[in-house]
């Protein structure tokens, strides 16, 4: 039994001795391909940036408004929808705007429809291009009825705008930082400034403007200068900008003390024909007026518009074309406006005798063989809510109210 168990202890010792001894063997893998990844033909792909609250604003308009106006519907509700993507790290904005109108009845359903603002952007420090339908109102004058001379007095357009701001070059601060740049050159392009009934994308109507803007500061005073120049494709009306020659306008703003702004357009519609197709606008506004308890007084403007040219030929200042014995002389307009607020609720007064010179909407079948089918383009629009606001003739006066809540 001894025997038995050495000679078992000696086959055991005499094996792990063997394996001690034995030099170790590893396993050497079989050879794989391992696939290359050639990062220079990888494309790259980055998702848009996420849209948040901060990135974008919504605004309404809900109002009513009340015209002695010789409109077809001088009464109804309106609704106002504006969006605006504000400028992201991407450098592109979008703005948005629609109107909603129902004349006042027990119907619920909405006569027009209209896309006042449709645009987009695309920014860089030095330079800003805009495509789509814009509201050029406080880009193109200084005034708030009259003016815009250049473009008839039309404030909305389909088209495209560069802008250079020259502030950027001096240093003086971010131009993304502000919504207007103090010094600039800005370049239009306007497919057609008539109706859709009357336009004719084809390049035949195509209109081009040239901007150089302005601002200085002086201590306390703000100066704002502003010089359009412009010229269409083909020529339309001999007494309008839609002439085929330049037409310019010089405009002029001065903030005299805190709130209390004058302002002036000079416009030339043809420059081949000065004498009769210039004219002048000029004003006052005064904001932030005062308040008393629950009602505020924010604003008043009176703006005047001085014909300077009396030719009975044209058409576009109560001429008549046809038969210049049955025209009349330009006169001298008014435009008064006064807006008010009761806590949050705003009341727009608006007053002229306006009988639309200088626009597109003065011309009738009766005082020029026209081209195109009558309406050609619109007339002058009240500040603020930029409704359509025109008498019968100088020695009448026409009124507008608007009551609301923006929110």
């Amino acid at each position: 039994m001894k025997t038995t168990i050495i000679l078992c202890l000696v086959l055991l010792t005499t094996s792990v001795l063997a394996q001690t001894k034995s030099p170790t063997q590893t396993t050497t893998p079989s050879p794989t391909t391992t696939p290359s990844t050639p990062t220079e033909n990888v494309t790259k792909w980055v998702a848009p940036p996420d849209i948040t609250d901060d990135s974008k604003t919504v605004e309404t308009n809900v109002g009513l408004h009340i015209s002695n106006d010789s409109s077809s519907d001088p009464t109804y509700t309106l609704f106002d929808l504006s969006s605006v993507r504000k400028l992201d790290e991407n450098d592109v904005s979008a703005t948005g705007k629609v109107r909603f109108i129902k004349p006042l009845s027990s119907t619920d359903n909405v006569e027009k429809l209209q896309v006042r603002e449709a645009n987009l952007s695309l920014s860089e420090p030095w330079i800003e291009v805009r495509i789509g339908r814009m509201d050029l109102s406080d880009i193109l004058s200084t005034t708030h009825f009259f003016g815009r001379y250049p473009l008839m007095g039309e404030r909305r357009l389909d088209g495209v705008k560069v802008y250079i701001p020259f502030k950027f070059f001096f240093g003086v601060e971010d131009y993304k930082s502000v919504s207007s740049p103090p010094t600039s050159l800005s370049f239009f392009y306007f497919p057609s400034l008539f109706t859709t009934e009357d336009a004719l994308i084809n390049g035949s109507q195509g209109f081009f403007l040239g901007q150089a803007r302005m601002k200085l500061d002086v201590e306390d005073m703000r100066i704002v200068t502003i010089f359009n120049l412009g010229a269409s494709s083909s020529d339309f009306y001999q007494y309008s900008s839609a002439n085929g020659n330049l037409t310019y306008s010089l405009c002029g703003e001065v903030n005299i003390a805190r709130n209390s702004d004058i302002y002036l357009e000079y416009g030339v519609q043809n420059s081949a024909d000065v004498t009769d197709t210039s004219v002048l606008a000029l004003g006052f506004k005064l904001s932030h007026l005062a308040t008393f308890d629950f009602l505020s007084i924010d604003q008043l403007i009176l703006e005047a518009q001085l014909p300077l040219g009396d030719n009975p030929n044209n058409p576009f200042t109560g001429g008549n074309g046809i038969n210049p014995s049955l025209g009349g002389a330009p006169q001298q307009a008014l435009y008064g406006r006064v807006r008010v607020r009761v806590r949050s609720v705003f009341i727009n007064f608006n007053i002229t005798n306006s009988m639309n010179d200088y626009t597109l909407a003065r011309i009738n079948q009766a005082n020029i063989n026209t081209p195109l089918p009558i309406p050609v383009g619109p007339g002058n629009e009240t500040d603020g809510l930029e409704v359509p606001l025109a008498s019968i003739s100088y020695n009448t006066w026409t009124f507008s109210t608007d009551i609301g809540v923006s929110f």
